[in-house]
């Protein structure tokens, strides 16, 4: 859920960049297509906050071909990487984009459904029942209001495109010759996650489920133990190629990386709670404990807010 405090610490850090004081001018999105087989291709997104140079652009987009069309994972953050998609869509094939899955409520990941839908107004839009009735509520008009603002207007979105077909845990979604796996495991990045398995091709998509050399927001709907469960669901599963919702792809390399980051930020909050330390005083001792992740982008910007989330998690656990 998109929350006062999310879009404070958002405009703090695009203060902290120097952009909120001056106009910067607004970059045409060029980001290459990295292909992955003969069905998937990836765009990998930068790690910059949102701002009127990448106009908004900053997660992993999976594009897959079907024998039925193009199917889309999380189109990007802004109606203009939507359209960006639609156009590295058109240099690989002919055929229509025909779906969307959308991963969670986060509006870097969904805001592009508006870009795809100029091209594409039949596409149908899949996401949980919980991220479906969040974004057709106040939240969806406050991540675009936002990503507007933040991007100085370059983003180009004029209005919310919730996805309009529900999803849940188990789902198998058929288009043309391909599958689609749904899973969900309950909270974990947030309550509204799902992971996407390309049936047959041996790849999950992750959503910021996991994450890899980014750092993004553990909100109110967030759970450190649940994200660890649901990392632990997946790591039992044998996928050659795991797909976060930012950074590079990889083997589980990429999962064991992300967990041993929310296991070290619990395990720590834990014990120094159980020593009696209030959030404020534990966070140097955690910072001390995360040092292998220092240089992982968004580390100062969110190794607070992270280890007040934990306290209150653990908190909340202790009652």
């Amino acid at each position: 859920m998109l929350t006062k405090f999310t879009s404070r610490i958002l405009v703090a850090a695009i203060g902290s960049m120097g952009l909120s004081a001056v106009s910067v001018e607004a970059g045409e999105l060029d980001y290459p297509l990295t292909r992955l087989s003969d069905k998937i291709h990836l765009i990998y997104g930068p790690f910059a906050l949102p701002d009127a140079r990448n106009r908004g652009f900053r997660n992993n987009v999976v594009i897959v071909t079907t024998s039925a069309g193009v199917v889309v994972f999380d189109p990007g953050g802004s109606a203009a990487a939507g359209e960006m998609v639609v156009s590295r869509v058109k240099s690989i094939t002919d055929t229509p984009i025909v779906a969307v899955f959308n991963s969670h409520v986060h509006g870097d990941h969904w805001l592009g459904n508006e870009g795809v839908k100029r091209s594409y107004p039949k596409a149908v839009i899949y996401g949980h029942h919980v991220m479906k009735s969040k974004t057709e509520g106040p939240v969806g008009e406050q991540w675009l209001t936002m990503i507007n603002r933040l991007t100085e207007g370059t983003a180009g979105g004029k209005i919310v495109v919730a996805p309009n077909v529900s999803v849940e845990n188990g789902d198998l979604i058929t288009i043309g010759d391909t599958e689609f796996r749904i899973f969900h495991s309950g909270s974990a990045h947030t309550d509204n996650d799902i992971m996407i398995e390309i049936v047959g091709e041996h790849v999950l998509f992750t959503g910021d489920v996991v994450r890899n050399g980014l750092f993004g927001l553990m909100e109110e709907d967030s759970s450190f133990k649940g994200n660890l469960a649901a990392i632990d669901f997946i790591s039992k599963k044998s996928y050659k190629l795991y797909i976060p919702g930012h950074g590079s792809s990889g083997g589980k390399e990429i999962l064991n990386g992300y967990r041993e980051y929310l296991h070290t930020v619990r395990e720590t909050v834990e014990a120094l709670y159980e020593e009696g330390l209030a959030d404020y005083e534990m966070k140097p001792k955690v910072i001390d404990a995360l040092s292998v992740y220092k240089d992982w982008s968004g580390f100062d910007l969110r190794v607070g807010s992270h280890v007040s989330r934990a306290y209150l998690e653990i908190e909340a656990e202790a009652f």
